[in-house]
């Protein structure tokens, strides 16, 4: 009787890491190219040659970096919500030209900015100050 001793043939194997090392690649390139951080718009009014009556003007102006601000001669906080809302609800249709004191930092001013969109103000402006 004759034995068969060859080793029957050994089917290749397609090995799957250098497709892993792949998908890892792409998965690193996508995280590191994309960006996740949403970006708010706001709404800034900028002079133009259209309007027939100039709206009334109010001036803001930001004191201090824990939030205090003038409204027409009247200081406010921006923690104090209610007396806000209270002047804003009375002209909100009028312009309100913002300026802050040198100093201040970005994010205060934005902060005055959301609070008076916030109060019910639909026109708002920056100017620079002198």
């Amino acid at each position: 009787m004759r034995l068969d001793l060859t080793l029957p043939a050994r089917r290749r194997a397609i090995s799957l890491t250098p497709l892993i090392d792949v998908v890892f690649i792409l998965l690193l390139f996508f995280m590191l190219s994309s960006t996740f951080t949403q970006w708010r718009q706001l709404d800034l009014a900028v002079p133009g040659t259209g309007a027939a009556t100039p709206p009334v003007q109010h001036q803001v102006q930001l004191l201090s970096e824990d939030g205090r601000f003038r409204l027409d001669n009247l200081e406010l906080n921006l923690q104090d919500r209610g007396a806000l809302d209270r002047q804003i609800s009375q002209q909100s249709d009028d312009l309100f030209v913002i300026s802050a004191d040198s100093g201040i930092a970005t994010q205060t001013l934005i902060e005055l900015l959301d609070a008076l969109k916030a109060a019910g103000a639909r026109q708002l402006s920056l100017a620079q100050t002198p």
